[in-house]
């Protein structure tokens, strides 16, 4: 008989991964002394809010694409009024002051230098045009309530949750109502004090199943809930879903494939759903370390290339999302001669090819097991039936299998992750 046990010999999270150095030097936080540094030591940085990454046409050369990656990002400083924003993550700006906007919370951006900003305190979103190295103010939309949060679809369309309300507003390019809905309540498909929202409409670039959905949270920030662009309620999912008692559920960014990343200002986490609202996982610790968080706010994600920009507390990081993944267990436990075999379970938080082979203890690959296979996020079982690459039923010892796991999305690509995981077969 054989007794068999799994072992996870190494795990290193990497779901919101740091950029490799030569991306970035080292330096993908930026604290408010890095700020104060740029914008002079009497800068202050009180309550960051939403935040906005995208590619501006007016940037961009047609003729190569080493610059696709280069982003404007703009970001709300909510307790000075201001809009804090980076060009091609060269240098920082700052627009706007107390007179100008009044507790501003989300903030959207379009390829064409439209910004959106939702002036909550004023009950107005203000829209700006970045041209040339400025902004400017262009025209504002009054709102019957206090506005938390906005995003633009692929037509330019402007969603607007209303805090006061509880509706969800869309306006025309042209600033005319189009629609609202949201039927006001804490009931199951209704809306009660929305606050981030993120659209992500079929026509949209960077949308691999031509997702079409609109996602908020709300109801205390214990809930997000997925609506149809067109105000029909699909489903939501609460914080006791999750395990967690206490939760403050906030802004909403969407990636490559439809997955869903929301900030979590209490527990100092970001959750990630599939593009179907089913819970994958949720990273993140309480500190300033790689995979740590303080009081995570805005979030947004460049879907081409996987970039992440996340505001807190204290300053913002820039991230990467990256295929991530840990071994579950190897079942059954213990196998004999007669019935041989064992079943591997795997957890991946992304879409990912997945590479398996299994080594012995000498390091010496007896099997070619799993070769490049798809797969999307959540659990992948596979069943190693105990033989070697000659069908024959391997000898009492130690194996390794060697799980690679590599990325499909963005600069995520590039970044494979690595599994070792050890099965010791003892004859009896």
């Amino acid at each position: 008989m054989c007794w068999v046990f799994l072992i996870l010999l190494s795990y290193n999270p990497q779901t919101l991964t740091v950029p490799p150095f030569k991306h970035t030097w080292g330096f993908y936080r930026a604290s408010k002394y890095y700020l104060q540094l740029f914008l002079g030591p009497d800068y202050d940085y009180d309550d960051p809010q939403g935040i906005v990454a995208v590619k501006l046409t007016e940037l961009d050369d047609p003729k190569t694409r080493k610059d696709d990656d280069e982003l404007a990002v703009f970001a709300v400083n909510s307790g000075v009024g201001q809009i804090v924003y980076n060009i091609g993550l060269a240098s920082v700006k700052v627009y706007g002051d107390t007179n100008m906007f009044s507790d501003p919370k989300g903030i959207a951006a379009t390829a064409d230098g439209l910004i959106a900003v939702a002036d909550f305190g004023n009950q107005r979103v203000v829209k700006l045009q970045y041209r040339k190295g400025k902004i400017e103010h262009v025209a504002e939309i009054p709102i019957p309530g206090r506005p938390f949060d906005v995003c633009f679809d692929s037509d330019n369309n402007l969603y607007i949750t209303d805090f006061d309300s509880s509706k969800v507003y869309v306006f025309s390019p042209q600033d005319s109502l189009m629609q609202k809905f949201g039927t006001v309540g804490r009931a199951y498909g209704e809306i009660y004090q929305p606050m981030g929202i993120e659209v992500l409409d079929a026509k949209a670039p960077y949308n691999f199943y031509k997702d079409d959905y609109v996602v908020i949270t709300d109801n205390y920030g214990t809930r997000i809930s997925k609506f149809s662009r067109h105000g029909r309620f699909i489903g939501s999912v609460q914080n006791f879903e999750l395990g967690l008692v206490d939760v403050y559920f906030l802004y909403v960014a969407a990636d490559y494939y439809g997955s869903v990343y929301v900030t979590d200002d209490l527990n100092n986490q970001v959750h990630k759903f599939d593009h179907n609202m089913n819970y994958i996982i949720s990273v993140g610790r309480t500190g300033t370390a790689q995979g740590e968080f303080l009081s995570p706010r805005g979030i947004t994600i460049w879907r081409r290339y996987g970039q992440v920009f996340l505001a807190e507390k204290e300053g913002g990081q820039y991230l990467w999302l990256a295929v991530d993944g840990f071994v579950v267990g190897c079942f059954p436990r213990k196998f004999s001669i007669e019935r041989p075999g064992t079943t591997l379970a795997i957890y991946l938080t992304d879409e990912a090819r997945v590479y398996i082979t299994v080594m012995n203890q000498q390091g010496e690959k007896i099997r070619d097991f799993i070769e490049g296979i798809r797969r999307i996020p959540g659990e992948y079982l596979v069943v190693w039936d105990g033989r070697d690459n000659n069908n024959d039923l391997v000898p009492p010892g130690e194996y390794v299998f060697h799980i690679r796991l590599k990325g499909l999305q963005g600069h995520g690509r590039r970044i494979s992750k690595i599994i070792k995981a050890g099965v010791t077969c003892i004859a009896s």
